[in-house]
C-alpha cells in the first residue's frame, strides 16, 4: 500500500512504525459553531483512510481532537451567556451526531484541549527549560523559531505575515515568525487557567502536540504513523506543531503527513469568515447522510471540491440508480430458499 505524503510530495510505501498497526491523528474542529461541509470532507477522507487500512489488515488507532478553548469560543460565550462547557459540549455532541449520519466512525481517542492542560503545560515548560521558548513581560510564552533549524520543512515556506497568527503582534517577539504557546489573560478575562508561568490559556498549535505525546508512544523517531488535516492547516498550524514537538521531544511528530483539499462555493474557498459556509446540518435536512457521503467522496481527497447543489442532486440520482441496480441483481428471499431446496 502506498500513501501520498504531503511533505515529500510523492507516493511512499506505507511502512508503519509498529508491525500490523497504524496510528492516525486528525486535527478536529474548534467547537464554537455548527460543523460545515469542510469539516465533513476532512472527516470522510480520513474515515475512508482508516477503513482502507483496516481492510489491508492493519489494527488502526484513530485520534481526533476538539479545540474547546479559543478566542472565538470565548467571544461566543460572551454573546450567548452560556458557560464555556455548555457551549462546547453542545457543539461537540452535534458534531458527533452529524458525522455519524455521514457514516463516519468515531475516533478511538477524542481529547479536548481543556482536558489536556497538564500535558500542554509540561511541554511548554520543557521548551522554556531548553530556551527554545521564552516568557515576555505580559505573561505570554512564545516559541523561538530561530532555534529550530528544520523550521519550514513541513510547509516548505515561512511567512512573516502576521495574518498567519491567531495572536496580535507584540514588539517583544524575538522574531516575526515566533508564535504563541501560551496566551496570558488580559484585564478582566475570567476564562483562564493557572500555570507556573502565568494564568491564561494555550495557543492553538501547542494543543495537538501535547495531545499526541500524551496518547501515543514514540517509536523509531516518530510519535505517529500519519498526521492528517485540511490543506489550510499545512501552514502555519502543522508547521508550528511539528517544530514544537520536534524541539520538545527530540523526535518527529509523524512519519507521513496527509492533507485533504478545500471545499469551495462557486470557486471560492468556503470559510465562516467569508460568510459562505454551508452548514452540514442544513445539508442533512435536505439529503440523507449517505447521499452526502457519496457526493463528497466523489472527488479525490487531495483535490479542491467545488460544491454545487445541482451536482449534489445529480449525485443523489446516481446513488439511487446503484440501489435500483442492486435490487434487480440481488436474489430475493424466495429464490434463495428455492436454491437451497
Amino acid at each position: 500500500m502506498y500513501i501520498y505524503d504531503s511533505i515529500q510530495k510523492t507516493k511512499r510505501p506505507f511502512e508503519p512504525i509498529r508491525a500490523n498497526e497504524a496510528s492516525i491523528y486528525v486535527c478536529g474542529p474548534t467547537v464554537y459553531d455548527d460543523a460545515h461541509l469542510g469539516h465533513a470532507r476532512s472527516s470522510l477522507a480520513f474515515d475512508l483512510l482508516s477503513r482502507t487500512l483496516e481492510a489491508h489488515g492493519y489494527s488502526v488507532t484513530m485520534a481526533k481532537n476538539f479545540t474547546d478553548i479559543d478566542d472565538k469560543i470565548i467571544k461566543k460565550v460572551e454573546q450567548t451567556g452560556q458557560t464555556m462547557e455548555e457551549l462546547t459540549d453542545f457543539y461537540i455532541e452535534r458534531y458527533v451526531e452529524e458525522m455519524a449520519l455521514l457514516g463516519v466512525k468515531r475516533a478511538d481517542i477524542e481529547p479536548k484541549a481543556t482536558e489536556s492542560l497538564k500535558a500542554i503545560e509540561q511541554m511548554i515548560q520543557t521548551l522554556l527549560d531548553k530556551d527554545i521558548a521564552y516568557l515576555i513581560s505580559t505573561g505570554d510564552v512564545y516559541f523561538d523559531t530561530s532555534k529550530d533549524e528544520a523550521y519550514g520543512s513541513i510547509s516548505h515556506r515561512v511567512s512573516d505575515d502576521e495574518s498567519q497568527s491567531r495572536v496580535a503582534h507584540t514588539s517583544q517577539k524575538r522574531n516575526p515568525k515566533d508564535f504563541a504557546l501560551w496566551k496570558a489573560c488580559k484585564g478582566s478575562e475570567d476564562i483562564c487557567f493557572d500555570t507556573a508561568f502565568s494564568s491564561g490559556r494555550p495557543g492553538w498549535h501547542i494543543e495537538c502536540s501535547a495531545m499526541i505525546e500524551a496518547h501515543f508512544e514514540a517509536k523509531d523517531g516518530y510519535s505517529l504513523d500519519i498526521h492528517g488535516g485540511g490543506a489550510d492547516l499545512l501552514f502555519p498550524h502543522h508547521e508550528n506543531e511539528a517544530a514544537q514537538s520536534r524541539c520538545s521531544t527530540g523526535h518527529e511528530v509523524a512519519k507521513y503527513w496527509m492533507h485533504n483539499g478545500f471545499v469551495q462555493i462557486d470557486g471560492e474557498k468556503m470559510s465562516k469568515s467569508l460568510g459562505n459556509s454551508f452548514f452540514l446540518k442544513d445539508a442533512l435536512e435536505m439529503y440523507d447522510g449517505e447521499v452526502l457521503r457519496y457526493y463528497l467522496n466523489g472527488v479525490h481527497y487531495r483535490k479542491d471540491f467545488n460544491f454545487s447543489e445541482a451536482d449534489l442532486q445529480t449525485s443523489k440520482k446516481r446513488l439511487d440508480k446503484l440501489y435500483r441496480l442492486k435490487k434487480r441483481i440481488s436474489p430475493t428471499s424466495a429464490s434463495t430458499v428455492n436454491q437451497r431446496i
